[in-house]
């Protein structure tokens, strides 16, 4: 029937993965399934009924051969929406995360008390983050690997980074930039505590909730808005002299690739 060719239909296809690399913020795993069944009666099958949940039975029974095509068809690589259990199976690596972010995230918050120049602390969190695609990825200069890199909450900071390091900023502009990349720094670090074996329980107790995959959601849902408001910040500094028009273009430039 409808839903037999749906759960069929072969999601390798260019089609559904350039649809789903330009939704921003990123989908939470468990959420793919209805952007799934949208862009498929949309695109598909436009009498396909995207309302229809299978019964029980029927999800217990393809489960299986669901898992079986993951790899290949599935919609993400494991890493991008895992809990951050990955962090506990790369040793050092996590430590030098660990680090690296303990710092970052202090310079922010010095940043914003007026005790650290914000160019300074975004260099740190560019830094951070592709550290941790590093960590968690490597280096390959593959298709599939940008994908997954891009895919990423942190893939596409390093990028957009760049336009809010550029001269011609306001000083307040740059400022707020820090607050997205900053969200994006603390939902890491507490992946991390979470689930680095080495740090003592109470650090690991003390970060757990933050990086639930619910309290990560709300959190890069205020990281999205966040950035809109930073973009609407940069056109009027534009006309205000306050920023450099060449930072702004770029900057929503960036957002938009990823709509």
């Amino acid at each position: 029937d409808a839903y037999e060719r749906f759960l069929a239909f072969n999601w390798s296809d260019e089609r559904w993965r350039t649809y789903l690399n330009g939704l921003y913020p990123p989908p939470q795993q468990d959420q793919i399934a209805k952007f799934k069944k949208k862009w498929y009666k949309k695109n598909i099958d436009t009498d396909f009924d995207d309302s229809f949940e299978p019964p029980a039975a029927t999800r217990a029974t393809s489960a299986e051969p669901s898992a079986a095509r993951s790899q290949e068809q599935g919609p993400l690589p494991e890493g991008i929406y895992h809990d951050g259990s990955r962090w506990a199976a790369i040793g050092q690596k996590a430590s030098i995360c660990f680090l690296t972010y303990a710092v970052a995230l202090v310079m922010a918050v010095g940043s914003f008390a007026g005790v650290f120049p914000a160019y300074q602390s975004l260099v740190i969190l560019v830094s951070c983050f592709v550290l941790e695609i590093i960590a968690k990825y490597g280096l390959k200069l593959t298709k599939e690997y940008m994908q997954n890199v891009l895919l990423d909450d942190v893939g596409i900071l390093p990028i957009m980074s760049v336009t809010l390091l550029m001269p011609g900023l306001h000083p307040w502009v740059r400022l707020f930039a820090i607050a997205p990349p900053f969200l994006t720094a603390v939902l890491s670090f507490a992946q991390i505590c979470k689930f680095h074996k080495r740090l003592p329980a109470g650090v690991q107790n003390f970060w757990a909730p933050l990086a639930s995959r619910i309290a990560r959601n709300k959190v890069m849902k205020v990281r999205a808005d966040l950035e809109v408001a930073l973009g609407l910040s940069m056109v009027f500094g534009v006309f205000m002299m306050a920023c450099a028009p060449i930072s702004a273009l770029l900057y929503w430039n960036f957002m938009r690739s990823e709509e």
